[in-house]
């Protein structure tokens, strides 16, 4: 059965139905201080060395060279040694291609936390661009390490990263038992907020208020909850017969955009927080009238809405809805299969799946542009769905199908691809397949 990826194949399933990566703390081995130097790497070359030999010291030195690497904009040697660089052997590392000398010294440690200190040296001038202490707590290292990436990453490259953003996805423990997890954007850590035993899942979040949604299949319906990261606590949001799912929300809030299917098929409906506290109840607008099945709404800044229907050709498209209007037109091309939108208000692009050659890729389109023109980013074998932006906008998370080389099992689990290289990274391990990325940019999955 073809998936509807984001959720549309959960829609058609619910509508039948109702009617670890962690960071690696140890120790690398320690090395002969020895350096090959080539010219020919395009990106900028960091020699990092770990002057200490504890373990956590050594999970931080690991941990932020996978951070800085991210970008696909540096190549960072890691190695320990006993001391600091004399200026004549860092001018020597500047003749084998290295730019930059990076130090990441033990100050003080104790049994909760260490002291660190992180210096950054040009190797031909023997200049300093940065030089701070941290304090890494040996209870939240993945963090505390991430903290540490992201105030150095605007030295090394301009630009902050996502290092201090939160993945959301579902995992499935068994077919009828899918959980809710929070993870760092490593994914290096990973912890269950919402272990009921049923199937939850699609989560999304809020714009402002630190609540992630999700829908939990019940005997009569697909419910709409929320999760509080403050209070740790879940709520019943849309309690309504059939599906409801999907909030997409306004940048202050206010508005939402959501999925329900109490007629029988899925339409579009309109929620207004100022006009429900006016009548002191919810109210809903219907939006969609088209007796298809819509679904993934995208409410845009200016309150129109890219969603997903196949009311017109039987299979899934991306429609533009304009709230002025009250007017839908068609955003792709009317033919395949195209599913999942996820808008990036940075960018003003959308990014979704569309079926190639019977393989889910990803595709971008640029709502700035007059004339809306698709762009292929993926090719190659394996599906990938469920498309999320990060906050930043230089990365897209998905769900990745693939065919595990050793056991040659089917395996799906969550990756990412990098838009400014085209470099595509699977970041979660394991047999538990995963789903549903959703990305935000506050740092929630360590509350």
């Amino acid at each position: 059965m073809v998936r509807y990826s984001r959720c549309v194949s959960v829609v058609f399933c619910c509508l039948w139905f109702v009617m670890q990566t962690k960071a690696n703390d140890e120790a690398f081995p320690s090395y002969t201080f020895q350096v090959s130097g080539s010219n020919s790497y395009s990106k900028l070359k960091c020699l990092m060395l770990v002057v200490g030999k504890s373990k956590e010291l050594c999970s931080v030195g690991k941990l932020l060279k996978f951070d800085l690497e991210f970008s696909d904009q540096l190549d960072v040697d890691l190695k320990s040694y006993k001391q600091q660089l004399e200026p004549s052997v860092e001018a020597k590392l500047f003749g084998q291609g290295f730019s930059l000398c990076l130090y990441l010294k033990e100050m003080v440690s104790n049994k909760a936390t260490t002291d660190v200190s992180l210096q950054l040296r040009d190797t031909n001038s023997g200049q300093v661009f940065f030089d701070k202490n941290f304090i890494v707590s040996q209870q939240a290292l993945v963090r505390d390490s991430h903290a540490i990436a992201s105030e150095l990453m605007p030295v090394l490259t301009g630009g902050k990263g996502p290092f201090l953003s939160t993945l959301a996805y579902c995992k499935q423990l068994s077919p009828g038992h899918k959980v809710v997890c929070l993870a760092d954007f490593a994914c290096k850590t990973e912890k269950v907020i919402v272990p009921k035993k049923t199937i939850n899942v699609a989560p999304c979040w809020h714009s402002q208020a630190p609540l992630l949604f999700y829908s939990q299949f019940t005997r009569r319906n697909s419910r709409l909850m929320s999760y509080d990261i403050t209070s740790k606590k879940s709520h019943v949001i849309c309690p309504y017969d059939g599906l409801n799912m999907q909030p997409s929300f306004s940048q202050d809030g206010v508005r939402a955009v959501l999925c329900m299917s109490a007629s029988g098929n899925a339409e579009l409906y309109r929620y207004d927080q100022r006009v429900c506290n006016k009548f002191k109840k919810k109210l809903y607008t219907q939006i969609t009238k088209n007796g298809g099945n819509n679904v993934s709404p995208c409410l845009l800044p200016n309150d129109d809405i890219v969603f997903c229907s196949d009311f017109e050709t039987g299979k899934p498209q991306l429609y533009y809805y304009k709230h002025a209007t009250k007017t839908t037109h068609l955003l792709t091309n009317g033919r395949g299969y195209c599913a999942a939108p996820s808008y990036c208000p940075k960018t003003n692009m959308l990014v979704y799946t569309r079926m190639v050659k019977g393989v889910f890729q990803l595709f971008t389109l640029d709502l700035s542009m007059e004339k809306h023109v698709e762009r292929q980013l993926t090719f190659g074998h394996g599906d990938k769905v469920d498309p999320t932006w990060s906050p930043c906008g230089g990365y897209v998370a998905f769900a990745y199908g693939y065919t595990d080389a050793k056991t040659t099992k089917h395996n799906q689990q969550i990756a990412v691809l990098n838009m400014r290289s085209g470099k595509q990274r699977i970041l979660t391990t394991g047999l538990t397949f995963k789903a549903f990325p959703a990305w935000t940019g506050q740092m929630v999955y360590a509350s």
